[in-house]
């Protein structure tokens, strides 16, 4: 018995009550250096509401009297070897009694004295704190050296809501969840609610906690009427061969098919000793089984067991979720005993597993070859290698402008297995030629499957129609650029251009009459360019030749690129330049005679070659 025991006793007892329990503590305290808490027993922690809403203040029933009455039963059906903690709790915590072991009825005794003592004063109901102390001391007593095969049973009793007004920084009941992976599915919990009010529903959220492995309990006693029965409904749970498992994970991580998943542990606690077997059952026939396929797995009393489990995905195993089943069967006589239907009936735990899907393309390049622009190309084949089931869809991306898919026009039907998917591409009549790259992507319309590509080429070849048109249009555009260089040399506009082009076949230049002088001024000077003629008799320009029964022709000829005016005798004798000929070529100047006829050519810069010589020798 610890000084703080007697520091508590000092508020709540009588001075012969706490001589007595001195007289009775005496020799526990001389014994308890050698004391050992024998296997097998329970270790009690009762956390009793002090409050004054307890014994009836604020308008609600008196039921402090039975709550301490049902403490004393208690203690009064504890087996030896079992300890007992008490905690009173209102505005702050209190430990009324630490570990007491039961070896006697003396022990009991000293028990029932401290539960009379306790008393309903407090002002406030500091539950966060409450079920802190009780985590914490429930944790040390699965820490001993002796506490394998040993139960704890946390019981709490109060009748409403926490109040924590004024108390600075509370410890919420939601708070001490951090606490629960400590206790290792360890302690039981049972809180007991007795208000005829509102109950205090975080405690509801706490027993269901899956760290407590499903032994946290609210039992619902309003008004106290059953407490009398409490410990006789609570000590059957403890010592009933009972096993509980917890999933840490509710979900594997996806796996790929052919492959064996990381090991998922399963927490296991039992209260006796035994041996449990492990089963995978399968409703989807997926082929998923258990490595090993069979084993039995032996529990300690009291002691978690992780039990790892690992699971073979076949090779061709589907793709998406499976459910599956763990079913753990007690195969252990010591636990199944004569017990009750469906005590220790098989556990299940539903194990949703998501198999990775496998999408693969055949090839991962395809060559469409060339290709003319406003034509459909030959057929290729994409190998699709799938374990999923559904539709999925082909869409072009990069480069791709102007071409589509012309084949499959409708969504792709996938099965598991191998599938062929005929792929024909359109290139539209607008295309310029030129090679192409770009993806081809295949997109399943299930949300866990990653889209797959593969990469294209396709040169696209120009119609022979529009290279003409194309070659043409260039054509021009070089003669557009021709006639501008021209003009620009010539100083002529393309309108002056063209005639000079027109004109450059005829005959240039004017003839004179020399003799005999026409009557009139005007026909003494013949215009050739007027002619717009390659070449022309004399006879036709002058009459008066026709008598003299010769006649020649002027030709235009062209020489090295060069436009020449010849004279070629037609009949008779003719002169140039008082030289008889029968062809000759013209320059300025030149006399020309026919019979009586004299006549002058003029063709303005364009002297004979010895005038240009001479010229430029007098210059």
């Amino acid at each position: 018995m610890s000084f703080r025991y007697f520091k508590h006793l000092l508020r709540f007892s009588s001075i012969q009550s706490i001589i007595v329990l001195a007289l009775i503590s005496i020799p526990n305290l001389c014994g308890a250096s050698t004391q050992t808490t024998p296997k097998g027993g329970i270790d009690w922690i009762l956390v009793v509401d002090t409050s004054a809403s307890m014994r009836g203040v604020g308008g609600t029933k008196n039921i402090f009297e039975p709550v301490k009455n049902s403490i004393t039963e208690f203690v009064n059906t504890a087996r030896l070897g079992d300890t007992v903690t008490i905690y009173s709790f209102d505005q702050d915590v209190t430990l009324n009694a630490n570990d007491v072991s039961i070896n006697s009825n003396a022990d009991r005794g000293k028990l029932k004295q401290i539960i009379s003592s306790l008393q309903a004063q407090g002002m406030r109901t500091y539950t966060g704190k409450a079920v802190q102390k009780a985590l914490q001391h429930s944790a040390f007593l699965n820490k001993r050296a002796d506490a394998l095969g040993r139960t704890v049973s946390i019981v709490f009793l109060t009748d409403g809501l926490e109040d924590v007004r004024g108390i600075p920084n509370p410890i919420s009941i939601p708070s001490n969840t951090q606490l629960l992976p400590d206790q290792q599915c360890k302690p039981y919990i049972f809180f007991v609610s007795l208000g005829l009010k509102e109950h205090e529903k975080q405690l509801n959220d706490f027993a269901s906690n899956p760290a407590l492995c499903g032994k946290g309990q609210v039992l619902r006693d309003p008004g106290g009427v059953q407490l009398n029965k409490l410990a006789e409904n609570i000590r059957p749970v403890l010592i009933t061969p009972k096993l509980d498992v917890n999933l840490p994970t509710a979900k594997l991580q996806p796996v790929l098919p052919g492959t064996t998943t990381e090991p998922l542990n399963i927490n296991g606690i039992s209260n006796v000793n035994g041996k449990v077997s492990l089963q995978l059952e399968d409703p989807q026939q997926s082929g998923i089984r258990l490595i090993p396929p069979d084993r039995t797995i032996e529990l300690v009393a009291n002691q978690a067991t992780v039990i790892p489990v690992r699971l073979q995905i076949p090779a061709e195993a589907k793709g998406g979720a499976s459910r599956l089943r763990l079913v753990l069967t007690i195969a252990d006589q010591a636990m199944s005993g004569d017990k009750p239907q469906g005590v220790n009936a098989p556990i299940t735990i539903d194990l949703p597993i998501t198999i990775k899907s496998k999408l693969q393309i055949q090839p991962t390049k395809i060559d469409f070859g060339s290709i003319e622009a406003g034509k459909t190309t030959e057929t290729q084949s994409l190998l699709v290698n799938t374990n999923i089931s559904g539709t999925a869809s082909l869409q072009l991306q990069g480069n791709s402008k102007d071409v589509s898919i012309a084949e499959p026009s409708a969504a792709i039907s996938l099965e598991p297995g191998e599938t062929k998917i005929p792929v024909q591409l359109q290139v539209t009549d607008s295309n310029f030629a030129g090679d192409r790259t770009f993806t081809l992507v295949l997109t399943p319309d299930n949300p866990i499957v990653s889209p797959v590509s593969a990469g294209v080429h396709l040169y696209i070849l120009m119609p022979l129609g529009r290279k003409i048109i194309i070659w043409s249009l260039l054509g021009l555009l070089v003669l557009l650029i021709a006639l501008i260089v021209v003009c620009l040399i010539q100083r002529k506009t393309p309108l002056e251009l063209v005639e000079h082009f027109r004109n450059r076949k005829y005959l240039e230049g004017a003839l004179v009459v020399l003799e005999p002088l026409p009557q009139s001024s005007e026909d003494q000077e013949i215009s050739l360019t007027h002619q717009h003629k390659n070449k022309v008799c004399l006879s036709e320009l002058i009459p008066v030749i026709a008598a003299t029964n010769s006649d020649a022709e002027l030709v235009t000829v062209w020489r090295a690129g060069k436009k020449n005016i010849d004279l070629h005798c037609l009949k008779g004798v003719i002169f140039v330049n008082t030289k008889n000929i029968n062809t000759d070529e013209l320059y300025d100047e030149d006399i020309i005679e026919i019979g009586n006829v004299r006549l002058q050519f003029n063709w303005i810069e364009h002297q004979r070659p010895s005038e240009l010589s001479s010229g430029q020798t007098n210059s």
